[in-house]
């Protein structure tokens, strides 16, 4: 009977705990200090291959590095001028907007009081601790970007040192190992999931900022350029980035303009996600993260209480890098079989 028992050793199981138990602990209580250095260190893994093939033409490392950076703040500010600009003119409107919600939202709770005896304004005064909780959460995900925002000169200065020291990472790193194929084929693995990962996404974001565009402006839905922008902007986040990006495109659709553009806004993102998940996804990213997918909603919502939302923007990457890890590391063989998509 003995023998058909499972042996668990015991310290192994504590061991574990702790130490993941500890390494989030860390992750929470040095977040000003760690967020940076890993932004940076994803931001300089994208930038190795513009700055290699600049290398490639002859240029000195000093002006690859340079150019590279560049091109990177170049991206950032017209995005950052884009948004800008398409929030300060809905800001214009806002009085109109303000109204026209407070006209709904009137018509709405007496429609709720005739029909169904619900008085909503009672129903948000007796639960404010639910409000005030989404409140807090909305408050950490803005306090979290907000921080990466006041530490974006140490992030530049960060990535600059992390491309121009590459080399002698790479070398710690090997000479940490008595296997150097092991952790060369892992850094490389690493390094790919990453900018596979990410560039990836990045093109499927252009893919679905154009869908939702054409379709907007088709459609006759106000403020068509800011609500792709956004809704394409939040589908870096796995599931949850569009459900929140869509959910404040039709509200904001709905409150300003009524119901058919609030309809045309759902019936385009609803076509645009069946194309991204079943055509634009498998043919740019793949499969190169390939987690479970109970593992990646509880990385996206672990990241996210940790860091907010940039914890939930870089939650897969960190996790692919992580299941690359537990696949060249002798006797983790199991933790990369339970992150892995069956």
């Amino acid at each position: 009977m003995s023998d058909s028992k499972i042996e668990i050793s015991g310290s192994y199981l504590i061991k574990t705990l702790l130490i993941v138990g500890g390494v989030t602990a860390v992750l929470y209580i040095a977040a000003d200090l760690l967020m940076p250095v890993l932004i940076a260190v994803i931001i300089a893994i994208l930038l190795d291959k513009p700055t290699t093939k600049f290398k490639e033409w002859g240029m000195p490392d000093w002006l690859a590095i340079t150019l590279s950076v560049v091109l990177m703040i170049i991206i950032f500010s017209l995005l950052t001028w884009l948004i800008g600009w398409q929030v300060s003119t809905i800001t214009d409107d806002w009085p109109t907007i303000k109204d026209k919600a407070t006209e709904k939202l009137n018509r709405f709770t007496e429609w709720a009081n005739q029909t169904l005896n619900w008085n909503i304004k009672d129903y948000f005064e007796n639960n404010k601790r639910l409000v005030d909780k989404l409140e807090s959460l909305a408050g950490v995900f803005l306090s979290s970007f907000t921080s990466l925002l006041s530490q974006s000169l140490l992030v530049l200065v960060y990535i600059v040192l992390f491309l121009m020291q590459k080399q002698t990472f790479i070398r710690f790193f090997m000479k940490s190992s008595s296997n150097e194929t092991a952790m060369k084929s892992l850094l490389s693995n690493s390094s790919g999931t990453i900018n596979n990962y990410l560039l990836g996404k990045s093109k499927v974001m252009i893919f679905l900022f154009g869908i939702y565009y054409l379709g907007f402006t088709i459609g006759s839905v106000p403020y068509a350029l800011f609500l792709a922008l956004f809704a394409a902007l939040f589908s870096i986040i796995p599931y949850v980035g569009n459900i929140i990006g869509g959910g404040i495109a039709v509200i904001l659709s709905f409150l300003y303009s009524g119901t058919t553009p609030a309809l045309i806004v759902i019936g385009v993102m609803t076509v645009a996600q069946l194309f991204e998940s079943y055509v634009l996804t498998p043919w740019i990213i793949g499969d190169e993260i390939n987690l479970n997918p109970f593992i990646t909603v509880f990385c996206i919502v672990l990241f996210s209480i940790l860091w907010g939302i940039v914890g939930a923007i870089i939650a897969l990457p960190v996790t692919g890098v992580l299941k690359v890890i537990f696949e060249h590391t002798k006797g983790m063989e199991a933790y990369a079989y339970l992150l892995e998509k069956k």
